[in-house]
């Protein structure tokens, strides 16, 4: 027998093999059974303070559509018909600098999310962390166009984007110890789940959410450059 014939025959039944594999993998695993943000949040959408918040206790989302809309920026320092919100990777709790709630969150430590079942397992002593204005969002470019507008500074001179210090940011008020629940490096930008288990805090003071922030992207769609739609799991300690 032709000895090309019986290499190429070989090739195609290894490669055949392969893709029957990567096939198989593909099948098996396990599908994402999680939560996905109904939209990307953040400084993309035009708007600085994009923040999409979210009622545990009933379910209910704010700013689904659009920023600003139902709960507008400021007025959640009033509000306890919301428990936690996202901007991009940033995240608030309804308690000290962003809202009159009585949340906060706690961190469990790394993976372990399906072991935390019930409130009874949180650390007697745990010591929960409340909102801050130490938290920085990126400003959006028509933002910080209009900021340099109104102080009558010069583009050039302000761009929206150094190559050294990235694009401009904005202090605003969030909670710090959330802050872990992703990492940022590069550039080009590169955003890394902590895979960490955290416990937020309902407004009420009364119920308690485990949170696992697991992709910054949605898992349902190919990954590339759009990302802000994250994926994460949240699920109530009974």
């Amino acid at each position: 027998m032709n000895a090309k014939f019986l290499i190429k025959t070989a090739g195609y039944l290894l490669m055949m093999g392969l893709c029957s594999c990567i096939h198989k993998i593909e099948y098996d695993a396990l599908p994402f059974d999680g939560k996905i943000l109904p939209r990307p949040t953040g400084y993309t959408s035009g708007v600085t303070d994009d923040w999409l918040y979210f009622n545990l206790r009933t379910g209910q989302v704010f700013n689904r559509k659009a920023p600003n809309q139902e709960i507008k920026e400021g007025e959640q320092l009033t509000r306890i018909d919301w428990d936690f919100a996202f901007c991009g990777y940033h995240i608030r709790t309804n308690s000290g600098t962003s809202g009159p709630g009585r949340g906060g969150a706690i961190d469990l430590g790394a993976g372990e999310y399906d072991r935390w079942q019930t409130v009874a397992q949180l650390p007697a002593d745990a010591q929960w962390v409340v909102d801050t204005r130490e938290i920085y969002v990126t400003y959006s470019q028509r933002d910080w166009a209009h900021y340099l507008s109104v102080n009558h500074l010069n583009f050039d001179d302000n761009p929206w984007f150094d190559p050294n210090k990235g694009p401009q940011q904005k202090r605003t008020s969030a909670n710090q110890l959330l802050e872990n629940t992703m990492s940022l490096s590069g550039p080009p930008m590169v955003y890394t789940p902590s895979y960490h288990t955290y416990v937020i805090r309902t407004a009420d003071g009364k119920r308690y959410f485990k949170l696992q922030v697991v992709s910054w992207y949605n898992t349902y769609t190919e990954i590339d450059d759009t990302g802000g739609q994250l994926s994460y799991y949240i699920d109530e300690l009974k």
